[in-house]
């Protein structure tokens, strides 16, 4: 895979401005509620790059070939589930009383990194993801004269980057992967009682999330699957949770304790169209070994099947794998 430009794009929701840089260069004060308090939200999306992600170019006729060579065409690209993920990253800023996402600016700032990373491409790369988020800004006891007069933007900002799909993730989706399943730690249903939990926002404070997949991997396991204390499987750390009964295809119930999937909203939109059942339900451990077949959802890697839980092996729908994968893409 062909090295790709690394270009960050930053918002200053303030002063309504957008500018880019360079990713490797410093950008942020440390300061900054994101780095030290995770006060922030953040949504990745999957970007398609190439005749399948939108209008092929014409080819070049006969005629033409003698004629002087015109610049290239950029090569065309999709953003997948580009509005799910605006609006989930909405949702999040209510949910931490951030200011709400002024959308232009933001759509400017994915739109800058694409455009730099799309002329970089060579054709082996067919996609990538893009990462954007949002910060609260200075904290209280921060300097903001100072800050301000160093050009550090003093409110709430934001920021977007590109990143690489993996080949371990790319294989992943056909691959599989093997899961344990771990305690989450609180009942299903507590976000309802206790929405100061942010349970359900897609906040920057990660750390639980990365500690459970280091866990996951330090067993022997590829994944881990979240389970709420009374026996309700939840999530993984990065992707949501769908199986197949028959013709059904069923997913947690987002308000159990976990964040609503965009990835498995647009699964659950192509395989409505193709004739399937579609339900949000509670589900136990036991409901998933015993589907016909199961899934973890997420942005980046699309569909990726489940091979075994807890050492227990389970029954793995290549065609429905490959549907899924169709399913988002569309989206």
């Amino acid at each position: 895979m062909g090295r790709m430009h690394t270009p960050l794009a930053l918002i200053d929701v303030t002063a309504g401005t957008v500018r880019t840089a360079r990713l490797e260069d410093a950008q942020f004060p440390v300061e900054d509620l994101a780095i030290h308090r995770g006060e922030g939200i953040f949504e990745t999306v999957l970007v398609s790059v190439g005749p399948s992600a939108g209008d092929a170019a014409p080819a070049a006729t006969a005629a033409a070939s003698t004629a002087p060579a015109a610049p290239a065409a950029p090569r065309p690209h999709r953003i997948h589930s580009e509005e799910a993920h605006f609006e989930r990253f909405q949702q999040s800023a209510a949910m931490l009383e951030l200011p709400d996402p002024p959308r232009a600016l933001f759509d400017e700032a994915v739109a800058a990194v694409i455009d730099q990373v799309v002329a970089g491409l060579d054709d082996s790369v067919t996609e990538f993801s893009v990462r954007y988020a949002l910060s609260r800004g200075l904290d209280a006891h921060a300097d903001t004269a100072a800050h301000a007069a160093a050009g550090t933007p003093t409110g709430a900002r934001g920021w977007a980057f590109p990143i690489s799909v993996t080949p371990v993730q790319a294989a992943q989706r056909t691959d599989g992967v093997r899961v344990i399943t771990l305690d989450r730690g609180y009942d299903a249903y507590l976000g309802e009682r206790a929405p100061w939990l942010l349970i359900g926002a897609k906040t920057l404070s990660y750390a639980v999330n990365q500690a459970a997949a280091r866990h996951a991997k330090a067993q022997g396991a590829d994944e881990a699957l979240f389970v709420s204390r009374d026996g309700l499987v939840l999530e993984g750390p990065t992707a949501n949770l769908v199986i197949r009964r028959g013709d059904a295809l069923l997913t947690p119930d987002p308000r159990a304790g976990l964040l609503h999937g965009t990835t498995q909203r647009a699964a659950f939109t192509g395989a409505e169209a193709a004739g399937h059942r579609v339900r949000y339900t509670d589900l136990t451990v036991e409901d998933v070994l015993a589907a016909d077949g199961a899934w973890l959802l997420s942005s980046t890697r699309t569909a990726v099947p489940i091979l075994s839980l807890d050492g227990r092996e389970l029954t793995v729908d290549a065609p429905l794998t490959a549907q899924l994968h169709d399913w988002i893409r569309a989206a």
